[in-house]
Parts: C-alpha cells; structure tokens; sequence
C-alpha cells in the first residue's frame, strides 16, 4: 500500500488503526446500550410520570444535532484527548436510539399474558423484571448494541475527521483526518486514502450483518427466505 505523506507504512497505519476504531466503538457503544437498558426499561415498565419525564428528556436531546453535542464536549477537553475521553464522549451520546426502542419492547412485553398473570398472582416486581421481562429483553438488547457500536464508530469518525479527536492514536478516523488535511484526494494519492474508507465499509457491512442475524434470532418471523 505504500507510505503516507508523513512516511508512515499505509497497511501498518490501518493494522494497528482498525482494532483501535472498533475498541472506541465497543466501549462507547457499551456506554449508550446501558443507558438506553435502564432509562427505556425504567420507562416503559413503571410508565406514568416516570416515562413523561424519560419521554421528554429523550425529546429534548434529541431535538439537538448530535454532532453539535459531540463537538461541544470535545472542545471542553483541555489538551490531547485520549481514546478513552473519546470513547466516553461519544458513548454518553449514544443512549438515545437504545432508550426509544427498548422502552417500545418492554411496553410490549409487560402486557403479554405471561407477565400479566404473573402479576395477578402477586409475584414481587422485581422478580418481574429479572425472571419474565429481562431475560426476553436481551436479544433486542444484543441487536441493538451492534447498532449503537456502529453508530458509535460513526460519531468517533466524524469527531476525528473534524480534528477533535484523540491525535496521540492511529484510528481510522485520524487516517481519515490526516487525508483531509494533506488533501490526498486531491492530490491523487489512491493508495492512502482508499484502504481506510473500504476498511470502514467493510466494518460496517459486518455490523449490519451481525445485527441482521441476532435480529432474526429475536424474531425468527423476520428470517429471510432464499
């Protein structure tokens, strides 16, 4: 693959960046899928007041540009940020898409017959939700992990495209920053700023396909028919 502007081997930049890229993806997804568990189980299980004020926070952060949120924190770090500050960065934004859905499927769930005569026969809430509801809740909430690290390595990408992310690490993302600032497209040097690009593409194939089959597995009606 050659060298890049900097005299840096291209395949050891993308060997040693890629693992890196999923790591911010895995750790900031983790952040955001264990949010979303308890705002969206908290909200749908106990419902009233308690899903209004979940409801209308979701709302409101959601009314705000992620990428604008994501920018703020990033300026408000003094100095180098480090792949862990990133990772932390992008995780707390990333609870947002996990809160909505799983708070649709316990909604779901707490009304099957199952639970409900569950709770007529008196058994405590919280045997509810660690016997009946939790464990029929973690295919979904697998398949949404994946998403929510896709998304994650999205948002860490963009953040480090821009400039703000963490220059002490070789992620994809800074590949993708230093391309932009030597303007290798421009320049024409193929050979630098395609292998990254088709990495990522390639990751995010894998995640979608990772999500399709823990998705069907959840859902077995969804299982595509060849």
């Amino acid at each position: 693959m050659g060298t890049d502007r900097m005299g840096k081997d291209v395949l050891t930049s993308i060997v040693i960046g890629t693992p890196q890229t999923i790591q911010i993806g895995i750790v900031a997804g983790g952040i955001g899928i264990l949010l979303g568990v308890i705002l969206g189980f908290t909200a749908g299980f106990f419902g009233g007041i308690v899903d209004y004020i979940i409801k209308f926070i979701v709302d409101v952060f959601q009314s705000i540009p992620p990428l604008v949120v994501l920018i703020i924190f990033a300026i408000s770090i003094p100095g180098d940020m480090t792949i862990l500050q990133l990772s932390l960065i992008v995780g707390v934004t990333s609870w947002l898409g996990p809160t909505r859905v799983l708070r649709s499927q316990v909604l779901v769930m707490k009304e099957l017959n199952y639970v409900s005569l569950s709770r007529f026969s008196g058994l405590p809430s919280w045997k509810i939700i660690f016997m009946e509801i939790l464990p029929n809740l973690l295919p979904y909430v697998m398949a949404n992990f994946v998403m929510t690290v896709a998304g994650a390595i999205l948002a860490s990408i963009g953040i480090e495209a821009l400039g703000l992310g963490a220059f002490s690490s070789n992620s994809l993302g800074m590949t993708i920053y230093w391309n932009i600032w030597y303007s290798s497209m421009l320049q024409g040097w193929w050979w630098w700023w395609s292998p990254p690009i088709l990495i990522i593409i390639l990751v995010f194939i894998s995640l979608y396909l990772i999500s399709q089959g823990l998705d069907e597995w959840a859902n077995p009606r969804l299982k595509t028919k060849f």
